[in-house]
């Protein structure tokens, strides 16, 4: 391959010559983009003519119309012809920038934005927040990255210049044709583009930012050259006034030029690099070929997408970044999935045998970690994101046997066959334990975070052996905060620490304590997680049983057993060894999802209920139960204390008689589903001594073939 630096350009015929890539957006002309174009090619003959002519206005309104007819490029929908279609996001959601944080309907959200973005105000993705930007667009969002940080969040800014709203409007303006949805385009778009000139302040090819002043990273610049792109595939740009869509055009291309200053960047093993210095220039090659610059991307950028997919993601399917919504919906979802299936489309080489086998694990993995409802688990940053379309992704771009049979039982309620679906999976190089009762809607699930050689991911946490635990259905045991906690924290905030450190997550604190206090995590981005091995793992036809355990602390062991049994519940055995050195207790910590109430029966036991689903919680070995809420995220997070969902702090030390000794402590718990026993009184109370005795007499044998036919019972 030809090696480029970064003013090198080509002319149509292939010969080099040197072009200073610009650095202001406010300042580029028309002639920068025709002089960018390949004019020899046939279908822009008639632009080529009026250009060489010197009759600009013709040129422009001929460069629009090729792009309206063009059949060259396939892209994931297409909406220019007539007469005007709806748009349907719901049918690709990831086809769209808008479908970040998405928590429903895409089509709804589209048409709830570009509504509210007429009315000068922005709904961020996810519609989790409004921006009022003013009668007069007097009210832009601002955030400068060098004097903003820890004040504030950036998230406001980041999403704005991506401009998913444009899509938005798109949507709204295709759902009826309104022609003031096309006015207020036209009117957002020129604002848009006279707050936010991209002034390029770092030109190095290292650089992740473009400009400070105005908080713009490489990774926003090329989502909005990609959303600009797709306007196109829409009718609105062949709707408005000739300049206006040839403004657009402009601007996709200054945008995508910047690209070029990263071909002789050095290789960086991250998700931002991945996208910036891969799939951006391999999707600029394919989509706009008429440009022999951004034709010139295709062989590196394809190369870089192959290594990360290679370096990145492990034989298992695992994703270096420990979190479910980042290797989901982050790097496969919103990145991979655009390169994968354009290429597809476009019958395109991107994937080696080695990448593609990746990409079938990791789509494999993706639907055996399907819990029973709408939503992924929150492991690791961010809120869990939605199930289906992420399967929809594994069917269009591979195929996959899996994914196809999974979401066809989601629709119509079907059993799935469990030699195409095992219920059970156990990966610590993926870094997750999970079982089920069944694929459907009521089943029973457990998740539990264990991973070994994470390195350092800026989307880990501190979530060694942490849980979540969903009956019939119901999610009983998660980390309700996650998603809100990681779209509000400020750089350096006590929040910011609490959300990544051991403290937020389902697992046991040495003597009331985490590894490291949260101020360690509070401030800048990775997390080097320690590994949490699986030593033992066993799968029976009525459930599983495993062992794991980590050494952070450096001064006890933390081994954690489980055994799940499909249909009765889940015993959790979790033992500090070498964990009598302080006199505080450990605690053994559960944050309940939203909506579980939780009735203390007495200093060992709890019944825990929601929508009609009963768990009774059983303890041996316990000193102490301690409800509580988390009422520091109030008010900064949380407004009020009614939104915060209980925590379950069980207390365990070790008895007097071993305090002398550096010894073994163990706390037992059994949670054993209830639903169906009939309604206890005062004078029919739950068999406590006797679940707890049955509880003790299967500690010892977990790791039996026969544990499970001993599971306790009613």
């Amino acid at each position: 391959m030809t090696e480029i630096n970064s003013n090198t350009a080509y002319s149509p015929k292939g010969i080099k010559h040197r072009r200073p890539i610009p650095d202001r957006e406010a300042e580029i002309t028309d002639q920068q983009l025709f002089e960018a174009l390949d004019l020899e090619l046939p279908g822009l003959s008639a632009v080529k003519s009026a250009w060489r002519q010197g009759d600009t206005s013709a040129a422009k309104k001929a460069l629009v119309n090729y792009f309206e007819t063009r059949s060259n490029v396939a892209y994931y929908y297409d909406y220019r012809r007539l007469p005007l279609q709806k748009m349907e996001p719901d049918e690709l959601p990831y086809a769209y920038q808008s479908s970040l944080g998405l928590r429903g309907s895409l089509k709804e959200f589209c048409l709830q934005s570009g509504k509210s973005m007429m009315e000068h105000r922005y709904l961020l993705p996810g519609a989790r927040k409004v921006e009022d930007l003013g009668p007069a667009f007097e009210s832009m969002i601002h955030f400068n990255f060098l004097e903003d940080q820890g004040k504030r969040h950036r998230h406001s800014l980041n999403m704005f210049v991506r401009g998913q709203f444009l899509e938005a409007l798109c949507v709204l303006y295709h759902e009826d044709g309104d022609r003031n949805v096309l006015a207020s385009f036209t009117e957002i778009i020129h604002k848009f583009f006279e707050t936010y000139p991209l002034v390029v302040e770092d030109p190095t090819p290292e650089a992740s930012r473009f400009q400070f002043t105005e908080d713009r990273d490489a990774m926003s610049v090329g989502w909005l050259t990609m959303v600009l792109i797709s306007l196109f595939y829409t009718r609105v740009p062949y709707e408005i006034d000739t300049d206006t869509a040839f403004e657009l055009l402009k601007h996709i291309w200054f945008l995508g030029i910047q690209f070029q200053r990263f071909e002789s960047d050095s290789y960086r093993p991250y998700n931002h690099h991945m996208w910036e210095r891969g799939l951006v220039p391999f999707l600029l090659s394919i989509l706009l070929p008429e440009i022999p610059d951004f034709r010139a991307y295709k062989e590196r950028g394809a190369e870089i997408v192959c290594r990360h997919i290679k370096e990145d993601f492990n034989e298992d399917g695992g994703y270096n970044e420990h979190s479910i919504a980042y290797w989901s919906g982050a790097a496969v979802g919103e990145m991979l999935f655009r390169g994968i299936y354009l290429a597809k489309l476009n019958q395109e080489q991107l994937l080696d045998k080695e990448a593609d086998r990746k990409m079938y694990a990791t789509f494999s993995l993706l639907a055996m970690l399907t819990p029973p409802g709408p939503l992924y688990p929150a492991l690791g940053d961010n809120g869990g994101p939605l199930v289906d379309p992420i399967l929809g992704l594994g069917r269009s771009i591979m195929d996959h046997p899996m994914c196809t049979m999974l979401l066809d039982a989601r629709v119509t309620g079907q059993e799935t066959d469990p030699s195409v679906l095992p219920l059970d999976v156990c990966s610590q190089r993926a870094g997750f334990l999970c079982s089920k009762s069944s694929y459907g809607p009521k089943g029973n699930y457990l998740l539990m975070s264990a991973k070994t050689d994470c390195g350092c991911s800026g989307h880990n946490h501190m979530d060694m052996l942490s849980l979540f635990v969903t009956f019939r259905g119901e999610e009983f045991i998660g980390e309700p905060y996650s998603g809100k906690l990681y779209h509000s924290i400020r750089m350096g905030s006590p929040h910011r620490g609490y959300m990544y450190n051991m403290t937020s997550h389902n697992t046991v604190l040495a003597h009331e304590e985490p590894v490291l206090p949260d101020t360690m995590y509070a401030n800048k981005w990775g997390v080097y997680r320690p590994d949490s091995p699986v030593t033992d793992y066993r799968t029976e036809p009525d459930g599983i049983y495993v062992r794991a355990h980590h050494d952070a602390y450096t001064y006890c062991r933390h081994t954690r057993r489980l055994l799940f049994h499909r249909t009765r519940g889940l015993i959790v055995r979790d033992e500090m060894e070498r964990g009598s050195r302080q006199t505080a207790p450990h605690i053994q910590r559960w944050h309940l999802m939203p909506g579980t109430a939780c009735h203390v029966l007495n200093d060992t036991s709890v019944l825990l209920e929601k929508n009609g689903v009963s768990i009774l919680c059983i303890w041996s070995g316990c000193q102490d139960i301690r409800v509580w809420k988390n009422t520091a995220l109030c008010p900064e997070i949380y407004t009020s204390e009614d939104l915060l969902a209980p925590i379950l702090d069980i207390c365990f030390a070790a008895p007097e008689d071993k305090k002398v000794d550096i010894s073994t402590v163990g706390l037992s718990l059994l949670m054993l589903d209830v639903t169906d026993a009939p309604d206890r009184s005062p004078a029919a109370p739950w068999p406590l001594s006797s679940l707890k005795a049955q509880l003790s007499a299967v500690i010892p044998m977990m790791e039996d073939k026969e544990a499970l036919n001993h599971f306790p019972s009613l």
